[in-house]
């Protein structure tokens, strides 16, 4: 009798009945989303990143990097159309100038147009990865990573006291991505390099506007979630393909070349000598202490920021109180 009394158990083990093992609250296994969850994961991107791509990294606040990266995307879309001119999808139109709603001959016009019209999600696209305080968008033609950054940071000098990101830290603009091997990191630097210096494989020596090829140049590099390439390997091997027509000068560069390896995969970019007094690219330090300008360049205040924002630059006490707005 007193066998009988016993709760049975499922051959594994385990206890039926209320005595059983409980089920998370996420249910599936935390797979079910509501349709807020699921166009909240959509936001912070998807796809991963691959061999040739480009770039831009992003730092940001921690905990932030869903709201860091909306807030990003609506910044480089803003600026990708005043700056690139790329204008965001909208519905297509017939030739009579007619909003198409018939969704067969939309998915026909859109497949015959395909390949000819450039969007924001054509060109820009977050990449969702799995580190904090860390963001990656692609970036396409006819974007150039460097250019892109190097222009937003100059608007952020042009327009003191108007604070647009709250979450975004540093932005490092990527040209090539590739493998983060030591191959991987000879091929994506021959490709990236040649246009900057003279390698040691390449006759020809770039020559810059002044007429000068002996540039000084400094290598920085950055690793994360990466132990096979080390940080002294890495500039040793960059410094070994560059000429010696060209010198290390840590404290005045002409050029910084950029080096960032995650994971499996490894990027470089080269920037001008204005990289360290943009603070690096750091939105952030560039709100708080930006470097001095000789005048406000007003073509280059962004159409979105708001009227009090633009006389908030011209009255310092007024920034002051106006910075997060």
């Amino acid at each position: 009798m007193a066998d009988s009394n016993k709760r049975k158990e499922r051959p594994d083990g385990a206890r039926q009945g209320n005595g059983g093992t409980k089920r998370s609250k996420g249910g599936s296994g935390g797979k079910w989303q509501t349709p807020h969850q699921k166009a909240k994961e959509a936001s912070r991107g998807s796809g991963k990143i691959e061999t040739g791509d480009a770039g831009i990294w992003a730092t940001c606040a921690r905990n932030q990097e869903g709201r860091a990266t909306e807030e990003l995307k609506a910044m480089l879309e803003e600026c990708a159309e005043r700056f690139y001119g790329i204008v965001p999808g909208s519905v297509e139109q017939d030739d009579d100038g007619e909003s198409i709603t018939d969704i067969e001959s939309s998915i026909q016009r859109e497949m015959a147009s395909m390949g000819k019209k450039q969007n924001f999600d054509s060109v820009i696209s977050p990449v969702r990865l799995d580190v904090q305080c860390v963001l990656f968008f692609k970036i396409r033609p006819p974007i150039d990573p460097v250019d892109f950054v190097h222009r937003i940071c100059m608007e952020v000098v042009s327009t003191p006291g108007i604070r647009r990101m709250r979450y975004i830290n540093r932005l490092t603009p990527m040209v090539l991505m590739g493998k983060a091997t030591e191959k991987g990191l000879e091929e994506v630097g021959a490709a990236v390099l040649n246009e900057h210096f003279n390698l040691r494989e390449s006759p020809e020596t770039p020559v810059d506007d002044k007429g000068n090829a002996k540039r000084k140049y400094a290598i920085r590099p950055t690793t994360r979630n990466h132990t096979t390439l080390k940080r002294d390997g890495v500039i040793k091997k960059i410094a070994d393909m560059i000429s010696d027509v060209h010198k290390v000068d840590l404290t005045a560069p002409e050029k910084v070349i950029l080096v960032d390896i995650y994971q499996t995969i490894c990027g470089m970019s080269v920037v001008g000598s204005d990289w360290e007094s943009l603070k690096r690219f750091n939105l952030a330090e560039l709100y708080l202490n930006p470097p001095r300008v000789a005048a406000t360049a007003i073509g280059a205040i962004p159409q979105s920021v708001t009227a009090n924002e633009v006389a908030a630059v011209a009255a310092p006490s007024v920034a002051t109180r106006n910075v997060e707005s």
